[in-house]
């Protein structure tokens, strides 16, 4: 029984020791944000996202203009991640000075799950996992903190059926904190906890009948919301 005991103290430890690098990491909601940019993409004209947003300090690679759902709201324009030729394809957005908060709404196939990889320059601050949804009709909210700062994000969705994510609301900060973080071996068991639930209740939940299309199986029509 020691010996177990121990092994797991051991294994706490190591998992710690490994998280040490994003200790100032934690996953935010919608309500999480104090005053920050937002970007809705109603303005976008229609090809690739690109710099059309420079001006409010982001810039997008490997995103188009398209016309999803992404919440609960009617569908609308929102930059669409998708590459039928390389579903694998990674989208990123770069913005003109640090931040500390990043959250959007977003939709993905149910199947492909995205995760977030924060840099600061060439250095990984951190990463989050969210179990997205929506098939192009609904959706999930993505959201960051990270205290030690980051100027770019990888956005990354498991090619399972085609890796196509279309986003829309972003938004993002520079601001500190409200509460104080969780500890690192805390917070690894809560994500790892929150993760296991999310998988069980996709498994659970997912309807026997017919999906709705899958997002990027048929591209929308640019200018088809006013």
């Amino acid at each position: 029984m020691k010996t177990v005991f121990a092994k797991l103290a051991c294994a706490l430890l190591l998992a710690a020791h490994a998280c040490a690098g994003t200790a100032h990491a934690a996953v935010i909601g919608a309500g999480g944000f104090s005053a920050p940019t937002l970007i809705n993409f109603n303005d976008a004209t229609a090809g690739q996202i690109g710099s059309q947003y420079a001006a409010l300090g982001a810039t997008f690679l490997n995103f188009n203009l398209d016309v999803y759902q992404t919440s609960p709201a009617p569908a609308s324009k929102v930059a669409l991640k998708f590459d039928g030729n390389n579903p694998a394809l990674n989208g990123e957005v770069l913005f003109n000075s640090v931040i500390t908060r990043l959250g959007f709404d977003a939709t993905t196939n149910p199947e492909d799950d995205t995760t977030v990889f924060a840099y600061l320059g060439n250095t990984l601050v951190g990463s989050a996992f969210f179990d997205t949804v929506g098939d192009g009709a609904g959706g999930s909210f993505i959201g960051i903190e990270f205290l030690s700062g980051f100027d770019r994000v990888v956005i990354h969705t498991d090619p399972v059926v085609n890796g196509a994510i279309a986003i829309d609301n972003l938004r993002f900060e520079n601001a500190a904190a409200a509460v104080p973080e969780p500890g690192t071996a805390a917070l690894m068991g809560i994500s790892l906890l929150a993760l296991a639930a999310a998988r069980r209740r996709r498994r659970e939940g997912r309807p026997g009948g017919a999906m709705a299309p899958h997002l990027g199986a048929a591209p929308q029509r640019d200018g088809a919301v006013a």
